[in-house]
């Protein structure tokens, strides 16, 4: 639950986004989904199909885009 100080000058969406969440409408959004988590979902997406391999390199790519750098690879056969 997020309690939000809404005027002309800063209207509930916008302040949302500068909080890190993404507004389900313009005008009094009910509902915010975390940028970070629509950047994992569009990592997922951008390799399609999902598989385990497509999955791993999203999750990869997420977390090197919040900083994180993934060193190891284990290939199972």
């Amino acid at each position: 639950h997020i309690d939000l100080m809404v005027c002309s000058c800063a209207p509930a969406a916008l302040q949302l986004l500068w909080m890190g969440y993404f507004p389900c409408a313009p005008l009094g959004p009910t509902l915010a989904v975390s940028l970070q988590l629509v950047s994992l979902v569009r990592q997922l997406f951008m390799r399609m199909p999902l598989n385990t391999s497509a999955w791993c390199e999203s999750f990869e790519a997420y977390l090197a885009g919040m900083g994180y750098k993934v060193n190891t690879k284990v290939w199972v056969s």
